[in-house]
């Protein structure tokens, strides 16, 4: 193959090569003679990628919080609750759960905010089904409108969200009722384009393909493909419109490279990046400094 496909692997979850091998010949073969039976086919492993299993230190973490599920209809979510105070929502990407933010939560507990976390269908304790999907997003935005809701004790003050779950956060704040002081992005989807071409370098999907699966985000997000990016979505993002953004991204980021969020930012003059190293796509999630950075952006102006 070309150098193309070792491009960077935004679909985060990194499959076994006795796996991979052979999805990788189908989809080269099934995207030349039946794009769309590849594309349909590339929605299902998407929207299905294998539920991991929480280690006993994730349980015992969650175990230790308050459980506050949200019903959202056609599932109901776990969710979980640290502190008391302004309430900070935790949106965890593919693969992830609430216990991915196990470093973050304690600290914004500390911190005199409520940290609450919730694990997306599919994912950690929730029920299975489709993720990365329309669904997904209509799940985030019923958490977000219970979290609004007058009986609260304590406003939603921020959305902090890494990876693919920055995607979701996105299209769900989109001119979204719902007032959002600020917003921490966390080695993030900056655009779907460019996602969606890293997804299908490491599967080999055939250029081709693209069109039909540019038609799927468009159901996924509810807006037209080449809308689905930070520079267009952040100054319409909840009722305030755009709230003040933080983006924390490392340099050795090999699922989305750091280049891919310097490019948004230059659209977005307002918008704030720290830059790490050495810490990858997933340890940002645990480095201390980073979570200071954090609690310190959300305290101050």
């Amino acid at each position: 193959m070309t150098a193309a496909r070792t491009r960077p692997n935004a679909m985060v979850v990194k499959l076994p090569w006795l796996v991979l091998a052979p999805l990788r010949l189908f989809f080269q073969v099934a995207g030349r003679l039946a794009p769309a039976a590849a594309a349909t086919a590339f929605r299902q492993l998407l929207a299905h990628t294998p539920r991991r299993r929480l280690s006993p230190r994730e349980q015992d973490f969650l175990a230790g919080a308050r459980r506050r599920d949200f019903d959202c209809g056609d599932a109901v979510l776990a969710g979980y609750s640290f502190g008391a105070g302004p309430t900070v929502l935790l949106v965890h990407g593919l693969q992830g759960s609430a216990a991915s933010f196990r470093a973050l939560a304690p600290a914004l507990a500390q911190a005199g905010y409520r940290a609450v976390a919730f694990d997306a269908i599919n994912h950690g304790n929730s029920p299975a089904g489709s993720a990365f999907s329309q669904r997904s997003v209509a799940h985030l935005r019923q958490v977000l409108a219970q979290l609004k809701r007058p009986e609260q004790a304590f406003p939603l003050h921020a959305v902090v969200c890494h990876s693919a779950g920055a995607y979701l956060a996105m299209l769900a704040l989109y001119q979204a009722d719902v007032a959002v002081d600020k917003c921490v992005y966390l080695a993030p989807y900056p655009d779907i384009a460019t996602t969606l071409r890293t997804f299908a370098d490491y599967l080999w999907l055939p250029h081709a393909v693209e069109p039909l699966l540019q038609r799927w985000f468009e159901d996924i997000g509810g807006l037209p493909f080449a809308q689905q990016s930070m520079r267009h979505c952040l100054p319409h993002h909840g009722a305030t419109r755009n709230p003040a953004c933080l983006f924390v991204h490392d340099a050795d980021d090999r699922h989305i490279p750091l280049a891919c969020t310097e490019a948004t930012l230059r659209h977005l003059p307002h918008a704030r990046l720290h830059v790490t190293t050495g810490l990858g796509h997933f340890r940002i999630l645990k480095e201390p400094g980073v979570i200071a950075h954090i609690v310190d952006f959300l305290q101050h102006p």
